[in-house]
């Protein structure tokens, strides 16, 4: 009896685990478009084959990976849909644990045709996030004011800041070697309607070079059928002067050979009005004050020609050759600056009155050859990529200033003449190999840079300005850089990790300063992102990146730039390198709702600093490497549909941070500058139609307190808004926006401390309206292979003053 209930027992423990194997089965896999790319959180419906009643449901994650768990042997239907595509269906039996199934969804072209969507979406992935801009009402605008309603972007004084430090920006991968001014003019010239998305990757991969340690990177439209279209499109603008923008695009695909080109003119008329101020000092002891009323109009003529030639030469081969021309001539600048002297009691000593006139000559030219190869049958490629820049800048600035007693009489008049001329050659060699290894990816590739720069400044005039001398200023950098780069997937884990090694040499040579900074350094640059996802609603990551700053191009020779012959920005060639830590957690809830807590440390970082010399009543204004700067934010984000029509975005970022300088002119005592702030943004693109062609959008931005060097600065507050209407079965587009719309986004920087005791509010032509207008011909609704040819060695080349 008892062996009988033993057996019994037996049999039923071995039943029950092959019920419990039963029960285990589960179903991975992984859902792209057709171009590979994932589809995050994408749906996947499994069905059952006899009535098609749901079993389960999971969403995909950040890298498009799905899994279904815990399912019971039977014939089953895969259901996948995302919105924009076909809903696929797959026919599955299942009899034990089935992985690696690729769902491939197919965009709704035909069936779609004509139909503009106009909702922008966000995708939270492990090291980025994606602001998805085609087709919607910021198409409009131009990629500036993209970037300036990009979650987490703070455009500041022309900086573009993400977590509250610079940027790198790419466009398609590539880096805009262009910063400060000529970014922003890069940017605000080039239409909107050329982006696809805009990704803000706060843990760039070893793959991109040192100095990106936080990356905006813009994506272009790409092609998807054969044919011709073009466009012509135009945008005025109405601020204190009008400007004007008109360009013209031209595309055709066939089956060998695609062609873009894309010419713009963009006649602009800019003013700038600042108030400043200076306290001055004897000892400890307040001696005076200097106020300044500064008004500034710009004339500019830019010219921007892009060509793009792809030429595909075999199914394993392909080579682009593409060139960008930027000629912006006979650009005038025409400064009146009236300074009032006043006692320690405020009282009227003197004034004087300085007229400074400068003339501006630019030119930027870069080739680049792309090579790409598929090298055997498992999807491995070699990217071969050679670039040449030519950038050029002359300047010419004629300064006079005439003083004045308290009763208006003429008492002295100095002037003189400041010629700048800057020639640079750059020239790139890299390699990238991609090696997908089963589940894994491997990248590895090596790159060359080299730079020549040669930089010569002359003054003349009755009274040359003190302490100046005429220059020639040489300098050669060359970086030689290699990186490994791993990638892999698991069931719930996700891991990328790698190392970039850099080997800099740099050689500066001044003609009044002799040899002043040459150095040979090999820096180290680690990288890893840890993803893991307990359910489709829990995201938990972790972020770690190294990497360095160099000092940019404009920074290291000696132009100056003059408001008047006591005030100035110079160069400082003595610059090095600064190194960045940084650390980040996140947790991700339901793909929407991501809480951010972050970290960041920089030895050496470069940073704008002005001083004023109380004995010669001068001020100077330049990038000096300091003792260090840190931070550390909370940051939260969600977006989503709050109904069918009213998509909205919300961005919050509390943060702490703090540097430490050298005072140069109070001891050389260190001087630490923080601040705690608060940085808020909200998105709202409304529909207001029933077919999707007349959209608004409107944007509420508000900045608390911020440091920038020694500067302090708080309350930047604006409200941007915007309507776009489709015409005539979608060949044309209408738009009117508004920038800052109450006229608010105005703030003071001030620099206290010590001895020290300056500041100014600059006044530009934040508010504006603009009407803009895009005609297309021809195959209109064929995607262009249109992508930013702007070289990767222009991001050191110019920054700009906040001046």
């Amino acid at each position: 009896m008892l062996k009988n209930v033993t057996k019994l027992i037996s049999y039923i423990f071995v039943l029950s685990l092959y019920h419990g194997y039963a029960q285990e089965f589960y179903i991975s896999g992984n859902i792209t478009a057709e171009d590979h790319e994932p589809l995050v959180y994408a749906n996947v419906f499994l069905l059952s084959s006899t009535d098609s009643t749901m079993v389960k449901a999971v969403s995909s994650d950040a890298k498009g990976a799905f899994v279904l768990e815990k399912l019971e042997k039977g014939n089953y239907i895969l259901k996948s849909s995302y919105v924009g595509y076909k809903e696929h269906f797959y026919d599955l039996s299942l009899d034990g644990s089935k992985k690696g199934i690729n769902l491939v969804l197919v965009k709704i072209i035909e069936e779609l045709e004509g139909v503009v969507v106009n909702r922008p979406t966000i995708e939270r992935k492990a090291d980025r996030l994606t602001f998805n801009v085609a087709n919607t009402s910021l198409s409009n605008v131009s990629s500036l004011d993209i970037i300036r309603q990009t979650p987490g972007v703070i455009v500041n004084n022309g900086s573009i800041l993400v977590k509250n430090t610079s940027a790198s920006v790419y466009i398609n991968d590539r880096e805009v070697y262009l910063s400060g001014e000529e970014l922003s003019r890069l940017l605000a010239n080039y239409s909107g309607s050329n982006i696809q998305s805009v990704e803000v990757i706060t843990n760039p991969s070893a793959k991109y070079n040192a100095e990106a340690g936080t990356v905006i990177n813009i994506i272009t439209s790409k092609s998807i059928s054969i044919g011709y279209k073009g466009s012509i499109e135009g945008r005025w603008t109405q601020a204190v002067f009008p400007k004007y923008a008109l360009g013209t695009s031209h595309y055709y695909k066939g089956n060998t050979v695609d062609a873009f080109l894309n010419y713009s003119y963009n006649p602009g008329k800019e003013y700038k009005h600042d108030d400043s101020y200076v306290n001055w000092f004897d000892g400890d002891n307040p001696d005076g004050s200097w106020e300044s009323d500064f008004k500034k109009i710009t004339h500019s003529y830019a010219h921007q020609v892009n060509v793009i030639l792809d030429f595909k030469l075999n199914k394993k081969s392909h080579l682009n050759l593409s060139s960008h021309i930027w000629y912006a001539p006979n650009t005038t600048l025409e400064n009146k600056m009236r300074t009032r002297v006043l006692d320690v009691n405020k009282n009227l000593d003197s004034y004087f009155l300085t007229n400074s006139d400068i003339n501006n000559d630019k030119s930027n030219m870069s080739f680049t050859g792309d090579y790409e190869l598929k090298i055997g049958q498992n999807g491995t490629k070699m990217d071969l990529v050679s670039e040449y820049i030519y950038y050029q800048n002359d300047q010419d600035q004629y300064l006079e200033t005439n003083y004045f007693n308290p009763d208006d009489s003429h008492s002295n008049m100095r002037s003189f003449d400041f010629t700048a001329k800057q020639k640079n050659n750059i020239f790139t060699q890299g390699v990238d190999f991609s090696i997908p290894i089963k589940e894994a990816l491997i990248e590895t590739g090596a790159k060359y840079n080299s730079h020549n720069s040669n930089s010569y400044v002359i003054y003349a005039g009755n009274v040359v300005p003190l302490n100046v001398v005429d220059d020639h200023f040489k300098y050669k950098e060359s970086v030689y850089a290699g990186y490994a780069q791993y990638s892999n997937d698991w069931d719930k884990w996700s891991l990328s990790t790698g190392v970039r090694g850099e080997y800099t040499d740099v050689e500066a040579n001044s003609i009044a300063l002799g040899e002043i900074n040459t150095r040979k350094y090999f820096e180290l640059f680690p990288t890893a992102n840890v993803s893991y996802s307990p359910s489709e609603n829990h995201q938990y990551s972790v972020m770690y990146k190294r990497s360095l700053e160099r000092p940019k191009y404009s920074s290291l020779n000696p132009y100056r730039y003059y408001s008047n012959e006591n005030q100035y920005i110079s160069g400082n060639p003595r610059l090095t390198r600064a190194i960045d830590n940084k650390i980040a957690f996140d947790y991700t809830y339901k793909g929407k709702y991501i809480f951010s807590l972050y970290y960041q440390n920089i030895n050496n970082n470069l940073s704008r600093l002005i001083f004023q010399d109380n004995e010669n009543r001068t001020s100077l204004e330049s990038i000096y490497n300091i003792e260090q700067e840190f931070q550390y934010s909370l940051d939260f984000t969600y977006y989503g549909y709050i109904t069918d029509w009213w998509y909205l975005y919300t961005y919050m970022s509390g943060f702490y941070i703090e540097n430490e300088f050298t005072a140069i002119q109070s001891g050389h005592t260190m001087q630490r500058n923080h601040t705690w702030g608060y940085l808020g943004q909200a998105y709202n693109q409304l529909s207001l139609s029933d077919d999707g062609t007349l959209n608004t959008n409107f944007t509420l931005y508000y900045l608390s307190n911020f440091i920038s060097g020694s500067y302090k600065m708080k309350n930047q507050f604006y409200i941007d808004l915007g309507v776009t209407k489709t015409l005539w079965d979608k060949r044309a587009d209408i738009s009117l926006n508004i920038t800052d719309l109450f006229n608010t986004n105005k703030m003071w920087l001030r620099s206290r401390y010590l001895n020290q005791d300056n500041g100014f509010i600059a006044r530009q032509e934040n508010r504006s309206i603009s009407l803009g207008f895009k005609y297309k011909f021809g195959n209109f609704r064929l995607s262009d292979n249109n992508r930013e040819t702007r070289s990767q060695e222009q991001d050191r080349l110019e920054e700009k003053s906040v001046l």
